[in-house]
């Protein structure tokens, strides 16, 4: 038989248990379904073409589209091997009627992508007309590349070609059919453009290997869907088919369907991101001074001085240029991204009108918001609606893997940072990054682990084109020289602040403001208070209430759960009238929800504030929350996360506050003891501390913005162990700190130790992948239950069905930190590791463990006995 009709025996989709006439689709007619799925993409955006013309480094988009679509007509030579084909016997006896499936043993398992790219490899040297290294170098790393489409890129592993399969007939047929299709593809998509066999591909480094991947992955999802492309025999020749398909596309509209591509609304200016009564201010008034080409971005703005609507705004600008085709905003907390989803609904009207907006984290099904564009686009589906507004396209929403696939992403950091990191899929992340302005917010927020994750995801966006833009109020000069770095830009001289700053190539530039834009002096009232514990007294409690009963709306900032509701006990006990809210991350999280909004309902920017209230919270509201505080109380911190904590003071302009109130005022409480003990943990390193506190000790105000620079600065400081520190700084403290620099150390080379993996250890919906975006241990989950294994509202978990008992249990689970885990190892676990915690009744909303050792209430959330665990989780 001729080899290059061989591969029409073979079957490329088929559903096995279809009970009449076999389902199925030739290997040919879904090898060309992928490969029309690619050419459109490639059609139709600028981005996609961009990024594997800057990874790749080619000059020619005729000859590198060539190349692409080639080798993802190959994706799946793996499954021209009689060891797949068996998977669906009737389709293999449909297409090839001859094969005697006796002389078939199958011996082992086999995967048609590790396995099959194996064996293909063997067979490189037999198909290129090229010299025998170009062709086992470079070919077979496009050829693993695509193969491992289904999750992991494939690497040449002899021990995975499995031998003595079948008759030698079927083999040699096996072979030749694979040659065959090589010959084939190469007519179909080389030769028109005047390469063939005998030319070399460029050559793929990570992150080409990775944009491929990725971008073969999501055409075969798309090539793959049965309802687009319906199971059919062989009709016509594979030229006539590539055609049909490439029309049946563009009829279908398919990849806007899918929501992967809308038009974008021309730029307008930031002016259409704010409210009518306001106008540009400060760095919102120098977007328009930014390169409109691939570039890294790094905004340092105060708290509150409208960098989110720069950030979309520049966005916008590089949307509108063809730069790139979407956006991803990465934020640090769940919280943080909640807020964020009805800012980011308000963007993507402005910017596309109609589009696709995707919320990406653990707990994204139970958003209401989300749930309300994911309804959205069920209607228009139904209604073949093609103008819909913003939506959340079905198939976007069915899998986290898509989450950067439409024009607009919210998430929280972790999700980004796992396109760098060794889980299955890891490379559709990346794809979709790649295609985007990627936004981190809060960038100051994240240690070294985490940046050493950011870093190499800069690298990569860089790598392929992309952009990049980075918010911070209080960035470090190190950090930041850092993080410019990665973008292989020199360290530029400093510059007053705030400013912008730039790198489009590899030369950096910092925009600074005009004198009639620089933010307004602020002056912040500080005082130290040394206290046992770092712990309010009486007198001081006495003062908050005070405070709120002359209508002053207060927010006191906790370094741990176990103080914050110790706090709120007390405040209430003495309030009487007063209320006093708790916010903290261990609530079960329908508990959390509810807290979270009414929080913004009281202390937002748009609050009644007709009455005075305290809030006692932990670090959830350090970030990017809206928050207002007539007066801030706080544990001493970090001089960086005491700025951000001062960007809930005063956040609004306000014609009226409350009598004593009408200045910023901040109060801190500080340790009596040399030891900072639970707070030197939180924070890793006692330096911070130590320093943050010898400023305020001295200084009876803070002047911002110049403190940005003046406070920061000398805190941070050189982090080389030969920097002897300040004259004064205690020996205990300066130990501490060398021991945390070898810890940072350790943590940066295990993140680019993970980032240099090859094989994907972990699935990506796998909790386990998502902790390897954070430093040390995640959290426990606790499931609280009722002695007859009720939840605590009484509804028992038999009853519910398998679609309600996932997000259930999950809106019954509470976060507990990792250092519990000895004192719960005795507990029970359910099938997903949850720990069961068993809970009687004790008041309407409150029970509590028969040993007296755990209590849980919707006001209070998870307590423990006090002095059994150290706590530190927020």
């Amino acid at each position: 038989m001729d080899a290059s009709l061989a591969c029409w025996r073979y079957w490329g989709k088929a559903d096995p248990d279809y009970s009449g006439e076999p389902k199925w689709h030739p290997f040919v007619y879904h090898s060309l379904d992928v490969a029309a799925v690619a050419a459109a993409f490639w059609a139709c955006s600028p981005s996609i073409r961009r990024a594997f013309r800057t990874a790749l480094k080619a000059k020619s988009d005729e000859a590198l589209r060539a190349w692409i679509l080639f080798f993802v007509a190959l994706h799946d030579i793996g499954k021209l091997h009689a060891l797949f084909q068996i998977k669906a016997r009737d389709a293999l006896k449909a297409a090839w009627p001859e094969i005697n499936l006796d002389n078939v043993r199958k011996t082992q398992p086999y995967d048609h992508g590790c396995n099959g790219f194996a064996q293909a490899d063997e067979e490189i040297t037999d198909w290129m007309e090229t010299d025998r290294r170009t062709a086992i170098q470079v070919f077979a790393d496009w050829l693993g590349t695509v193969a491992g489409h289904h999750g992991s890129v494939c690497e040449p592993d002899p021990d995975k070609v499995i031998r003595g399969y079948a008759m030698e007939e079927i083999k040699r047929h096996d072979a030749e059919a694979r040659q065959g299709w090589v010959e084939q593809a190469a007519k179909l998509f080389l030769l028109p453009r005047g390469l063939s066999l005998s030319d070399s591909p460029p050559k793929l480094d990570r992150a080409a290997r990775q944009l491929l991947a990725g971008f073969c992955s999501l055409c075969d999802w798309i090539g793959s869907n049965t309802e687009l492309f319906e199971y059919r025999t062989r009709q016509m020749p594979m030229a006539d088919y590539l055609v049909w398909a490439e029309k049946h596309l563009a009829q279908k509209n398919a990849l806007r369907h899918f929501g992967l591509t809308v038009s974008t609304l021309c730029y307008r200016g930031v002016p259409a991101l704010l409210r009518t009564d306001e106008k540009p201010r400060g760095i919102q008034t120098i977007v328009d001074q930014l390169p409109a080409e691939s570039s890294l971005t790094i905004v340092e703005a105060p708290t509150g001085s409208g960098k989110t609507e720069a950030a979309l705004g520049h966005a916008w600008r590089l949307l509108d240029a063809g730069v790139a085709d979407s956006i991803v905003f990465a934020l640090p907390t769940q919280a943080t991204a909640n807020a964020m989803l009805a800012r980011a609904e308000k963007f993507a009207k402005q910017a596309y009108g109609s589009a696709n907006l995707v919320l990406a984290h653990g707990n994204r099904d139970l958003h209401e918001g989300f749930q309300r564009l994911v309804d959205a686009a069920k209607r228009t589906t139904a209604q073949k609606d093609e103008e819909a507004g913003v939506q959340c396209s079905t198939w976007l929403a069915s899998s986290r893997k898509r989450v950067f696939l439409g024009q607009v992403g919210v998430c929280t950091v972790d999700q980004v940072l796992l396109s760098v990191l060794p889980v299955r899929h890891s490379f559709v992340r990346s794809v979709g990054l790649s295609r985007s302005v990627l936004i981190v917010d809060e960038v100051h927020a994240y240690d070294a682990y985490m940046n050493g994750l950011l870093v190499e995801l800069l690298r990569r966006q860089k790598a392929t084109g992309g952009s990049a833009i980075l918010l911070s109020a209080t960035l470090p000069a190190a950090v930041r020289h850092n993080l410019l770095d990665a973008w292989d830009c020199e360290t530029p001289d400093e510059a007053p602040y705030p400013a912008i700053w730039t790198a489009a190539q590899s030369e950096v530039k910092p925009l600074t403001l005009p004198t009639t834009e620089l933010p307004e002096k602020r002056e912040v009232a500080v005082e130290l208070r040394k206290l046992k514990g770092a712990f309010p007294d009486h007198l001081l409690l006495t003062h908050m209430v005070a405070a709120a009963r002359e209508g002053a709306l207060v927010g006191v900032v906790m370094n741990t759960v176990d103080d914050a509701q110790r706090l709120a006990r007390l405040l209430r006990e003495q309030a009487e009238q007063i209320p006093v809210d708790l916010f903290h991350a261990r609530y079960r999280l329908c508990d959390r929800q509810k807290i979270e909004r009414h929080v913004l309902e009281h202390y937002g920017r748009d609050a009644v504030r007709d009455v005075g209230r305290i809030l006692v919270a932990t670090q959830v509201i350090e970030q990017s929350l809206d928050l207002d505080f007539d007066w801030l109380l706080t544990q001493l911190c970090p001089v960086d996360l005491l700025f951000q904590r001062l960007g809930r003071l005063h956040r609004h302009a306000r014609s009226q506050r409350p009598i004593g109130f009408e200045r910023p005022a901040c109060t801190v409480f500080a340790v009596t003891e040399d030891d900072y003990g639970l707070h030197e943990l939180i924070y890793g390193d006692a330096r911070l501390l130590w320093r943050t506190e010898q400023l305020l000790s001295s200084q009876k105000r803070i002047v911002l913005p110049t403190a940005y620079r003046e406070w920061i600065e000398p805190v941070y400081g050189c982090e080389s162990t030969e920097e002897a520190g300040w004259p004064d700084e205690p020996m205990k403290v300066l130990e501490g700190h060398y021991a945390w620099l070898q810890t940072r150390k350790t943590a940066r080379a295990e993140a680019k130790r993970l980032t240099t993996m090859t094989i994907s250890q972990f699935h990506d919906e796998n909790s386990v992948a998502t902790s390897l975006t954070r430093d040390g241990e995640m959290s426990l989950s606790l499931l609280p239950l009722r002695a007859n294994g009720a939840l605590l509202d009484g509804t028992r978990i038999a009853d519910l069905d398998e679609r309600e008992r996932p997000e259930t249990l999950l809106l019954n689970t509470v976060p507990a930190p990792a250092s519990w885990e000895n004192l719960l190892r005795d507990f029970k676990r359910d099938d997903d590791g949850r720990i069961e915690l068993v809970l009687e009744f004790a008041a309407p909303g409150d029970w509590a463990r028969e040993s007296g050792s755990f209590r849980y209430s919707t006001e209070f959330g998870l307590e423990k006995e006090s002095g059994l665990v150290d706590d530190s989780v927020a």
